[in-house]
């Protein structure tokens, strides 16, 4: 059996839903997922499934085995936070529910295949981590890293745990959302991994781990009796997708979601996002009345674009065009 573990509020409560079921249907071996749940909304109707697989976890909970979490909350945004946070509730699981390994998910990912292929490569090391493998014209390696906090695997071993205390205690040191003598968040701790855990950390390089807005360039997606695939465009190596990220989807009306300000195709919209967003509606129809009151966000510009304004390199009229443009082809109304 497989255990994994992730967090998030209420506004990601639909995307936690969709991701546990991805594991239901394609974790082969069985699972347990822990949730840290974020608020008591989460964690009040988490608990009411009474799914014998999924077990809630709250940060209040976790503040007997770490009180300075107290301090960290107080301290830094909601987001660098749940960042923080990452490092903390894996540690906490191993030790918590004395696991014999523990995989940190994010909420917005969904499996496509069984995450246990990725684990299968790992062979005797004890730690898996994974790239970002950017297009080369969303390259953000300099300032988020370049790997994602997105799936990790740790054995509750020496080797394991050393890793693992190393980041814990990392982010309880400084964890916050700005470039600052070379850290940004949680992540860029990770960027000196392979040397610094030579033989101990594995980086996974399966071309549909971790497939991403800021990746799917690379590939042409495709669907084969019902399972994805993934073609290198210039290699032509094919695999099978074991997990989309679906970072910075947002529900921006009724019906109404800008999927990413990275380019799509329309292949990728049909094959992976509107059938991702029908999830996501599918688990809300299953929450009680007004349980998570809808909110929808309000678009911003990206940081590239805010940059360009700061230091004036075109007009104004010409970025609000810009954006447009942008947005133009991943805004989607899904029925």
């Amino acid at each position: 059996m497989l255990n994994f573990i992730t967090l998030f509020d209420k506004n990601y409560m639909s995307r936690g839903l969709v991701l546990y079921n991805s594991l239901t249907e394609h974790c082969k071996a069985g699972f347990c997922l822990y949730v840290l749940a974020m608020d008591d909304v989460v964690a009040t109707y988490l608990s009411s499934l009474n799914y014998s697989n999924l077990k809630v976890i709250t940060v209040a909970g976790m503040n007997s085995m770490y009180p300075v979490l107290e301090r960290l909350e107080k301290e830094r945004t909601r987001g660098e936070f749940s960042w923080t946070l990452s490092s903390f509730s894996i540690q906490y699981a191993l030790k918590k529910f004395n696991l014999d390994s523990c995989t940190y998910i994010d909420s917005d990912i969904c499996f496509y295949n069984d995450p246990q292929i990725l684990l299968d490569e790992l062979g005797e090391k004890s730690v898996l981590i994974t790239e970002h493998n950017y297009t080369p014209e969303y390259d953000q390696s300099a300032t988020s890293g370049k790997f994602c906090v997105q799936f990790m695997y740790f054995k509750n071993n020496g080797d394991g745990n050393n890793v693992l205390e190393y980041w814990r205690s990392k982010c309880e040191e400084w964890c916050y959302a700005r470039m600052e003598d070379g850290k940004f968040g949680d992540q860029k701790y990770l960027d000196d991994w392979e040397s610094r855990f030579e033989g101990i950390v594995y980086n996974c390089r399966n071309i549909g781990c971790g497939v991403a807005p800021w990746n799917v360039q690379k590939y042409e997606v495709t669907s084969e009796k019902e399972t994805l695939f993934v073609t290198e465009r210039i290699t032509k190596i094919k695999k099978p997708i074991v997990f989309f990220h679906y970072h910075a989807l947002a529900e921006v009306g009724e019906r109404k979601w800008c999927l990413s300000h990275y380019r799509l195709t329309q292949a990728e919209k049909d094959l992976l996002y509107k059938p991702y967003i029908r999830k996501l509606y599918e688990a809300e129809s299953g929450y009680p009345a007004k349980l998570v009151e809808k909110k929808y966000v309000k678009m911003r510009f990206p940081f590239y674009l805010k940059l360009r304004i700061v230091l004036g390199y075109i007009k104004r009229f010409n970025i609000k065009q810009d954006w447009r443009m942008i947005q133009k082809g991943n805004m989607e109304s899904v029925v």
